[in-house]
């Protein structure tokens, strides 16, 4: 007879044996798991959005801080300085698992007053300490995860302005030589919200800068440009100087729109400009004399963002040739639509008429930096003629140049049409200052062009005469002209 112990299955031994084989397996497994997760070798990181050398009275740190693993457990940022550390930030971040806070990337952008916290002026260091959830960190001593030298600077830079005379009318332009400190990194004019950049390099003393400025059509006579220059700490300083703005009374004008002139050129300009469809032309056509119009001229103030830094004309402007004015330039316009007012626009520029698909030229030296449609405009060119100026030809019927292409005085840019908003075939034709519409009739007077820009540039060009801080007194401008005739819708 066979025992008890004899008669049992071999089989079930082995099941047992491997189930605890499995068991430790899985068990070690899960330790090996814990561990590599729980003692992360890999740091968190952190990153400066933008370069940073400097830190002014009020300033900003863009600060990037990321950990792929466990998660970020705390972020520590200062400053040391004069031997003493400012703590500017200090967060904790719990766990929210066993595996960590995962927290794994934050973006601050880090409000700073070093001079409220009496940080002394001088080189200073910043310190960025970001921690995850590895259980290394008890058991190693890790370094700073970001150290970035930086100067600790309140001392804005200097600003003196050399021309004595600025005479202007309201929608006008003009320029203002000055001189800044070494330091200065960004300068220009600022006439209440806007902004125009001086150029260096003109001259022979380098710190010198020259800017055109304007004192905007929709501003008043009361606007008191200043000049101010910027270090790369963010410290500023504004000089006054004298400017006498001419108050101008600019024409107002009453335009009828016709149910013609909507199903001619709504539904069309909708498509084009990748604007709703309607059935309503006059909700179509207010679409386009306000939300179009808008986005037109953000267009310009885009394209003119960019100038070169130097003189490309050296002449007056040219006045299109064999060309009568329809409008003048600001005019306020009312539109009626069946005897009802329907909406009220400043037209900004001049329009100008021929015979049909005329001819456009160059009114002056200049680089093509827009060729296409734009909106209310139609077909338009835009030149740069460098030191913030710009010229624009609107509603052509076909362009000839390209963008890139450097045209001279006279040069073929296309002819005259009647696209976008027109009403029919002519030449708009503006003048921006850093894409800022001003009175073209100015640039077109070769006494003022010589007393307001080339004149002020030549009082400068010796050296020996900077010392005394003023170009010839600039001239009165022109006497206001005024047009009247058809108008561009």
């Amino acid at each position: 007879m066979l025992s008890d112990s004899s008669r049992r299955d071999p089989r079930g031994g082995g099941f047992l044996r491997r189930l605890r084989l499995w068991a430790t397996i899985a068990v070690l497994f899960a330790i090996g798991y814990f561990g590599w997760v729980k003692f992360e070798w890999s740091r968190p990181t952190a990153t400066l959005r933008q370069p940073l050398q400097f830190l002014g009275k009020h300033a900003e740190i863009p600060l990037d801080v990321a950990d792929w693993g466990t998660g970020l457990a705390s972020l520590d940022v200062s400053i040391d300085a004069g031997g003493t550390r400012y703590q500017v930030l200090s967060e904790s971040y719990p766990a929210a698992s066993w595996r960590g806070s995962g927290i794994h990337e934050k973006s601050f952008t880090l409000a700073v007053a070093p001079s409220d916290a009496k940080i002394p002026e001088g080189p200073a260091k910043l310190t960025v300490t970001a921690r995850d959830g590895s259980w290394l960190n008890f058991l190693v001593s890790r370094p700073p995860t970001l150290v970035q030298p930086i100067q600790i600077d309140y001392t804005p830079p200097s600003v003196e302005v050399l021309t004595t005379q600025h005479y202007m009318r309201l929608g006008g332009s003009d320029m203002v030589i000055y001189k800044t400190s070494k330091d200065a990194v960004r300068s220009g004019v600022v006439v209440e919200q806007y902004f125009f950049p001086g150029t260096k390099g003109l001259l022979p003393d380098a710190d010198i800068a020259a800017a055109i400025f304007a004192v905007p059509q929709d501003l008043t006579p009361a606007a008191r440009p200043k000049v101010v220059a910027e270090d790369a700490a963010g410290n500023r300083r504004e000089a006054g100087f004298f400017v006498s703005v001419k108050p101008r009374k600019f024409a107002e004008r009453t335009l009828d729109v016709n149910d013609d002139f909507l199903k001619r050129k709504v539904p069309g300009l909708l498509e084009i400009n990748h604007l709703a469809a309607t059935d309503d032309l006059l909700a179509g056509y207010l679409a386009i004399n306000r939300s179009l119009r808008t986005q037109s001229e953000e267009t310009i103030r885009k394209v003119c963002s960019h100038s070169e830094p130097k003189m490309l004309w050296s002449e007056v402007f040219l006045r299109q040739p064999d060309s009568a004015p329809l409008s003048s330039f600001a005019d306020r316009r009312t539109y009626k639509h069946d005897g009802t007012v329907i909406d009220s626009q400043t037209h900004l520029g001049f329009d100008l008429a021929s015979l049909r698909q005329s001819p456009v030229v160059a009114e002056n030296n200049g680089k093509v930096v827009f060729a296409e449609n734009l909106g209310i405009y139609g077909n338009v060119v835009i030149l740069d003629h460098g030191l913030g100026l710009f010229s624009l030809y609107g509603h052509l019927s076909s362009i000839g140049v390209a963008v890139g292409q450097s045209v001279q005085r006279g040069d073929s840019l296309g002819r005259t049409g009647e696209t976008g908003l027109a009403a029919g075939d002519h030449l708009h034709f503006s003048i921006m200052v850093d894409g800022i519409h001003v009175d073209p009739i100015e640039w077109w007077d070769p006494k003022w062009v010589a007393d307001h820009v080339t004149e002020k540039l030549k009082s400068f060009e010796n050296p020996a005469t900077t010392a005394a801080a003023g170009a010839p007194p600039a001239s009165a401008p022109p006497p206001e002209t005024g047009h009247r005739g058809r108008h561009r819708r």
